[in-house]
């Protein structure tokens, strides 16, 4: 595995990573790569997890408008055929040290509280990160967002 910066080259990489990880709807996916390209676009910071010359793995963060030194981890995303690897505890670990070296303090981010997403909400626990609230029915009735934060020392 090869963490890099992504580049535009990444993109059908990262709509395969997209549709082939199990729970994204088909939103879901249009907006992870309408994220991917205004990364590109220099909007966010984002990197991927290359396995065989090929991106398997991606992440996309910057840092939030009028903080100090917060950052949000906007999306993750790993190919399904390639979860359960260390990919995105592997991306999740150099974009930390990528804040870090940025000066940043802190990073958010909010997921689903979905049954579905229970998953992704374990992967970030194990990873440190620690529930900071829930917004009920935020993105649709009965599909709350939990806000996450890990503070980076």
């Amino acid at each position: 595995m090869i963490l890099r910066s992504a580049t535009i080259d990444d993109r059908a990489a990262v709509e395969e990573i997209l549709v082939s990880s199990a729970g994204f709807s088909e939103e879901e996916v249009r907006v992870g790569l309408e994220v991917f390209n205004s990364a590109i676009l220099g909007d966010y910071s984002a990197f991927a997890a290359d396995v065989d010359g090929r991106a398997r793995g991606y992440l996309c963060v910057a840092p939030i408008a009028m903080t100090a030194s917060t950052w949000h981890l906007y999306w993750i995303g790993v190919h399904g055929g390639f979860q359960r690897l260390g990919l995105g505890r592997a991306l999740l670990a150099h974009v930390e040290d990528f804040i870090r070296f940025s000066g940043g303090e802190r990073i958010t981010l909010e997921t689903s509280g979905r049954k579905e997403y229970e998953g992704a909400r374990l992967f970030y626990e194990a990873a440190g990160y620690q529930a900071a609230g829930r917004i009920r029915d935020f993105y649709k009735p009965g599909d709350d967002c939990v806000i996450y934060c890990k503070e980076l020392p």
